[in-house]
């Protein structure tokens, strides 16, 4: 077989693939593109409370705060756990989603001996299929809470 011949065996497949790439990539209607959702009354913080990507809502960790006072509750695991989960919902709902949409939490608390009060909320706020949940202990929370919660849903 001449030059010329295996030249075009080559060629021909290798610039179909790259027209077949590039009308692929035009056909993309949408791209991800990042929406950022804001609490009642932003912070100064440098981050964001969550953030959509598509289909899918990332929540930063949340602590039990008064979305409209920004004032920090105080209280038991459990009182500090629902507050936490509400703030969930608020910011789902922003995002067109409710709890049934959250597929994974992160918790991180500030005692396991209180293990128990939070597992009582997370049933009455998850009562159906809960999302998945990793458990932390840790050392010690931002404003001293007793938990945080980080959250991602999916539509």
């Amino acid at each position: 077989m001449n030059r010329k011949i295996l030249a075009l065996f080559l060629i021909v497949p290798v610039a179909l693939l790259c027209l077949m790439t590039i009308y692929s990539l035009s056909q993309k209607k949408n791209p991800a593109k990042k929406i950022l959702f804001l609490t009642e009354k932003p912070t100064d913080l440098p981050f964001s409370p969550a953030i959509l990507i598509q289909d899918a809502l990332f929540i930063s960790g949340q602590l039990a705060v008064d979305p409209l006072t920004r004032k920090f509750q105080e209280g038991t695991m459990a009182q500090q756990a629902e507050r936490i989960i509400k703030n969930i919902e608020i910011l789902l709902k922003k995002a067109g989603m409710d709890l049934s949409h959250v597929v994974k939490t992160t918790v991180y608390i500030s005692d396991f001996e209180e293990f128990g009060e939070f597992n009582t909320v997370f049933r009455k706020m998850f009562p159906v299929d809960p999302p998945t949940r990793a458990t932390v202990q840790v050392a010690k929370l931002a404003r001293n809470a007793k938990i945080e919660i980080s959250a991602i849903a999916i539509k």
